[in-house]
């Protein structure tokens, strides 16, 4: 099956995964005859009757803003978007038996100097979602972080270990966001997100801060380019899932973590803020602004309600 055979007007098990991924993803436009590399890769890991191996870089750390999140640890956002993936590898089993699985990737590590985010902070979130995991059985979702690729070696060796093995300069960085429109795209988010970081913590001026966010912004994307290489390295076989959005015809599928929700974001820049039973993803702020209170699920998952 090549991608000009796609079609999501049939219903055999390729279709009805693909279905599943799209229900995940805020594309519109996929009854179109497109290229989607995603898609025919997994109807050729079915072909051989492979379990489809997922990747997701994603849950990091929580972002240092005492604005956009309640604390350090994974909240209830965490939770529902961990068993939002746990679902759609449940709704894939359905369809194919050997199933499909999800490996998460953290890149907190990877990132932490960048962000002003602590290594401690980022074993804390780490081990909440571990926590998490276990506590909700969601067994179709494994982890895997640097700290996996050289057990015991400290950050900071870890973080220039990645550098020089798999990071572009600098300069590589600044030419393809410049020339490649879907890495402008990706600069433009992160550079936004780096800046909204900085409320509530930052002495500098709004033009300062945007000035050193930019720097900072090309750094982050060397490494997360870096990190790529290395999963690439690692799992070659894997299918690549994304935290950002992407064109169909990219080799990465974004998925959205809070399906309902009706904008694109993490749990771990927002809170999770429910209204009218319909959960949706914004800062803490704008969620404190609206009226709402926050609640505690189980006792330890703060969420907030209006």
């Amino acid at each position: 099956m090549n991608a000009e055979q796609i079609n999501l007007n049939s219903t055999n098990a390729e279709t009805e995964i693909f279905r599943i991924l799209l229900k995940h993803s805020p594309h519109e436009d996929y009854k179109r005859q497109a290229i989607i590399p995603t898609f025919t890769r997994i109807a050729q890991h079915m072909s051989l009757g492979k379990k489809l191996t997922f990747l997701l870089p994603a849950f990091p750390a929580k972002s240092p803003s005492p604005l956009k999140t309640s604390g350090i640890l994974p909240d209830l956002g965490e939770v529902v978007s961990l068993m939002n993936l746990q679902k759609m590898c449940e709704e894939i089993g359905t369809h194919y038996a050997p199933g499909a699985e999800i490996i998460i990737c953290s890149d907190g590590r990877v990132f932490s100097d960048v962000v002003d985010v602590s290594d401690e902070h980022i074993d804390a979130y780490g081990a909440g979602i571990e926590e998490i995991i276990r506590e909700f059985n969601l067994h179709h979702l494994l982890t895997f972080s640097m700290d996996d690729v050289h057990p015991g070696m400290a950050p900071a060796v870890l973080r220039e270990r990645l550098l020089s093995e798999f990071a572009s300069t600098l300069e590589q960085v600044r030419v393809k966001v410049l020339t490649d429109m879907e890495s402008v795209k990706l600069y433009n988010g992160m550079h936004r997100f780096m800046v909204e970081d900085q409320k509530g913590r930052s002495t500098l001026s709004k033009s300062q801060i945007h000035k050193e966010m930019k720097v900072r912004t090309y750094e982050l994307m060397r490494r997360s380019d870096a990190w790529s290489q290395l999963l690439l390295n690692y799992f070659p076989e894997a299918l690549r899932l994304s935290i950002h959005p992407h064109a169909l015809e990219s080799q990465k599928f974004g998925i959205k973590l809070v399906k309902e929700a009706q904008r694109w974001a993490t749990p771990w820049h927002n809170v999770l803020f429910r209204h009218q039973g319909v959960f949706e993803l914004m800062t803490k702020e704008e969620a404190l602004n609206r009226g709402a209170t926050e609640k505690m699920f189980g006792g330890k998952y703060a969420y907030f309600e209006l």
